[in-house]
């Protein structure tokens, strides 16, 4: 019996440990399920009882609410131009000639009607100019809202170009026909109009948005009417370059879903009021990749009122070409600071009229610091033609103010940037003149007259660079055939010796500031030459 017994406890101790082998794992994980569950339960009623998610989720469905009614789908429509028929008996090869060639470029020496397009119809009579019967075809789409009670809506230039029909469709389905009343390439912004009729002009901010802000973009992306992201300001005073000839580009990027379609479409603020319009994505994959684009709403304003007002945009000018400073450039001039470097007055414009010179560093205008070449133009540009700005001025280690009464921008007018790069290969190079060649310039000559009227231009004293090698630090500095360097650190130089002693005094792993003309635009440029 006591073998029994000793044996009992054991067996138990066994059955014990088989059983919670067996069984551990599941009631292990139903006690961690009934955990989780708890927990998540727990979460979700806290969730439930916030009021602040309740306010903000209700908060984004409000500005949806207020903002919608203004925004509008713009169809935009364009007749299609059929090809002309061929003439009775024409031959196909005679119809390609003339259809590559034109009437006039094809020769009909036996003044056939057919070859003049002239060409008798089915009932004998000439064929006439039945384009304009055309149905309409679709060819794009975008957004817009509405800007005032008299029927103006803005959108973007690129959105409405060349449309024959442009149809303005509102959330509740409304639609009407829209005409263009102005347009302004340079900002890609455009106003066109309906009859008035009982309409909700979007409120417009007063306030500049600034980065980390909650914005809202509304739009038709990829034809989806009348949708609604959220994102926030990811930074401010954006230049693409996709406004070609002196565009304006100060864009407000954002992280909202921008996607075409939401061109033209109003960004707001978390009061529903515009601080912008959507007009452009940076993606490679032509969708959205968190890089959107918008115009801030104040050029949107300018734009807009002188084109309802005026029919067209008059801009400031001021007349001259400038450039972004480096702080090593700006050192060659005894500069330290933020500042636009003037390259060269414009002969007789306002600013050469009022005593701008080459080199000077504008800093403010009318007291507000100036940071960048774009910044500049945007100022300037903002003021109205006849107005007076007060330049804050550094030269020769002094600040001054000088008062510009500006004009008006000619149209043709681009933007400050170099001037045209043409020139001849050819011309010698001297042993002694190694220095130049390790900047890369490889073949130099006097300027003469006689080769400035080889050039078409106006003799200038200084040395004609005829040939620069790849990937120097003269092709690295933006310098190529046909630039005259003038001079060094502000010392003329007239010949490759004259250039090569000057270069010498200086060390080029600092920089050097240099003068260089291709004829018809002077600039400074900073050489550098690498440390071996």
């Amino acid at each position: 019996m006591s073998r029994i017994r000793w044996y009992g406890p054991t067996v138990v101790l066994v059955m014990t440990v088989l059983l919670v082998m067996v069984a551990g794992p599941s009631l292990i994980q139903k006690i961690a399920w009934a955990q989780s569950d708890a927990h998540i339960t727990l979460v979700r009623d806290s969730l439930l009882q916030n009021p602040s998610l309740a306010e903000l989720s209700d908060a984004f469905r409000r500005v949806s609410e207020v903002v919608e009614p203004s925004v509008v789908h713009i169809q935009v429509s364009v007749k299609q131009r059929a090809p002309r028929r061929r003439g009775r008996g024409m031959s196909r090869e005679e119809d390609l000639l003339r259809r590559f060639f034109g009437p006039d470029r094809f020769k009909n020496p036996h003044n056939d009607p057919r070859y003049n397009g002239d060409a008798e119809n089915g009932d004998g009579n000439k064929d006439e100019n039945l384009d304009r019967y055309n149905v309409p075809q679709v060819i794009g789409s975008g957004s817009g809202w509405v800007y005032d009670n008299q029927g103006h809506i803005i959108t973007n230039y690129h959105v409405v170009k060349g449309a024959d029909t442009i149809t303005i469709r509102f959330h509740d389905g409304t639609e009407s026909k829209a005409t263009v009343v102005g347009t302004d390439p340079k900002t890609d912004i455009a106003v066109i109009q309906i009859k008035a009729g009982s309409l909700h002009p979007a409120s417009l901010a007063q306030e500049n948005v600034e980065q980390g802000n909650i914005v809202f973009a509304f739009g038709s992306p990829f034809g989806f009417e009348f949708s609604m992201s959220q994102g926030i300001v990811s930074a401010k005073g954006r230049r693409l370059g996709i406004i070609a000839n002196g565009g304006y580009e100060n864009f407000i990027q954002t992280d909202a879903a921008i996607n075409r379609g939401n061109s033209g479409g109003p960004m707001t603020n978390i009061y529903g009021e515009v601080v912008g319009m959507n007009t452009a994505i940076a993606t490679r994959s032509s969708g959205f990749q968190g890089l959107g684009f918008a115009i801030p709403i104040k050029m949107v304003q300018h734009v807009a009122d002188q084109l309802i007002n005026q029919g067209k945009v008059s801009r400031g000018y001021l007349g001259i070409y400038i450039a972004d400073l480096n702080p090593k450039l700006a050192r060659t001039f005894g500069f330290e600071g933020s500042g636009v470097l003037v390259e060269d007055p414009i002969e007789n414009g306002p600013a050469n009229e009022a005593g701008i010179l080459r080199g000077d560093i504008i800093t403010k205008i009318d007291g507000q610091t100036i940071d960048s070449a774009n910044d500049l133009r945007h100022q300037v540009a903002s003021h109205a033609p006849g107005a007076t700005l007060s330049l804050e001025v550094f030269r020769d280690g002094d600040t001054s103010t000088i008062e510009v009464t500006i004009g008006e921008l000619p149209d043709q007018v681009a933007s400050a940037a170099g001037g045209k790069h043409q020139a001849e290969t050819g011309a010698a190079d001297k042993e002694e003149l190694r220095l130049l060649r390790k900047l890369g310039f490889e073949t130099v000559v006097t300027m003469t007259p006689e080769l400035a009227k080889r050039y078409e231009r106006e003799f200038l004293p200084g040395v004609l660079i005829r040939s620069v090698r790849p990937a120097s630090a003269a092709d690295a500095a933006g310098i190529s055939r046909g630039h005259v360097i003038t001079e060094v650190m502000g010392i003329e130089v007239e010949s490759a010796e004259e250039l090569a002693e000057e270069l010498d005094k200086h060390d080029l792993a600092e920089g050097v500031r240099i003068s260089i003309t291709d004829g018809d635009i002077d600039r400074f440029v900073l050489l550098e030459l690498p440390e071996e």
